[in-house]
């Protein structure tokens, strides 16, 4: 892995074809037939917009990635297939672009046999995808990769650069999720403490006043005195209504709520040529709030009913974002139409 092949030797880096490469890794603006609409693509569609991965020539190859994004979890087995240390690099340099987008962790282990690959374009896209699938078996793989790869990419990256770069994001997620782990059990057992000590004294109490009763003590204990009322207490008048005045329900806000399909990525803005900001997983209660003008994409933010591990961190502070339509149940009443602002993600340096 730490011999990478010479310009002039026959190598799976052809510099034209490494540039056009490059520039698929850039911000790209969303296309506005993307994505089509609501359906399950075929194994056969699927398997020709992989196809269209590695062959610069064919018609869909320029908007393969994104049509693949866009499928999402149902693409993923397929591309896992393709992603090897001996498959052809070009294609698995693309697929490795488009598992990091999905973000599913059924990627992870072939990610891992890729970095194994001799080109290092394809090991460079290996390492970013472990890093934004987010899964902690490649921790052992990655820092591997620091300790031995020497290689470049193409256009001049370090594939052991990206590598501590993805191994310190993972370890501050864990590290992290383990202090989340800490603080709910430490606030377990405050309350439970808490129970038990409120427990026992309304026990002792009512053991007390359990031994008082029915007890008399000549000189000590006083009957209690009945007092008959002197009057006859008056009714408090109703209020009445005016002749054109009506009693009806008040006006509620209508709440629209759905649920997420299968296991999706939550961006700041619709499109997938933005880095997610969460994650909901099959089964979540979601709200609708707004939609897109051609309604593929709606704003959401999470129900009660959802799983420990969804989430969605909006560096706005309202816990919301946007989803691709076809990941969640369609809402149950019309959505209204929301164009979004652009904001300014936060994105890791490889």
């Amino acid at each position: 892995m730490t011999n990478e092949p010479q310009p002039n030797q026959s190598s799976p880096e052809p510099s034209p074809t490494s540039r056009e490469t490059r520039r698929l890794t850039a911000p790209r603006l969303p296309r506005a037939a993307e994505p089509k609409a609501s359906r399950t693509p075929s194994p056969s569609e699927i398997d020709e917009l992989i196809n269209a991965l590695g062959d610069p020539n064919h018609p869909r190859h320029t908007v393969a990635v994104d049509e693949l994004v866009a499928i999402g979890p149902a693409a993923v087995p397929a591309l896992c297939a393709v992603v090897g240390p001996h498959q052809p690099w070009l294609t698995v340099y693309r697929a490795t672009e488009v598992l990091a987008q999905i973000g599913d962790g059924r990627a992870t282990g072939p990610l891992i046999a890729a970095l194994n690959h001799q080109n290092a374009n394809v090991r460079w896209g290996a390492v970013r995808a472990l890093a934004q699938v987010g899964d902690v078996r490649a921790l052992f793989a990655l820092r591997k990769v620091v300790q031995t790869d020497q290689g470049r990419t193409s256009w001049g990256e370090s594939v052991a650069g990206v590598a501590q770069s993805a191994l310190d994001l993972l370890n501050r997620r864990s590290i992290w999720s383990q202090s989340l782990e800490l603080i709910k059990l430490a606030i377990v057992s405050v309350i439970f403490l808490l129970s038990m000590a409120l427990a026992f004294g309304v026990i002792g109490t009512l053991r007390n006043e359990l031994d008082q009763f029915g007890r008399y003590v000549p000189g000590q204990t006083e009957l209690p005195t009945l007092v008959l009322p002197t009057t006859r207490p008056t009714a408090t008048p109703r209020p009445t209504l005016a002749a054109n005045q009506t009693v009806g329900p008040q006006p509620t806000t209508q709440v629209i709520t759905g649920t997420a399909l299968q296991v999706a990525n939550v961006r700041p803005l619709p499109g997938t040529n933005n880095q997610p900001i969460g994650r909901i997983n099959a089964g979540d209660e979601i709200i609708f709030i707004a939609r897109t003008a051609n309604g593929q994409w709606y704003l959401i933010r999470l129900g009660n009913q959802r799983s420990p591990d969804s989430f969605i961190a909006n560096p706005d502070g309202s816990g919301t974002g946007w989803v691709n339509q076809a990941l969640v149940s369609p809402p149950s009443a019309d959505v209204p139409v929301q164009e979004p602002l652009p904001v300014t993600v936060p994105t890791a340096t490889p």
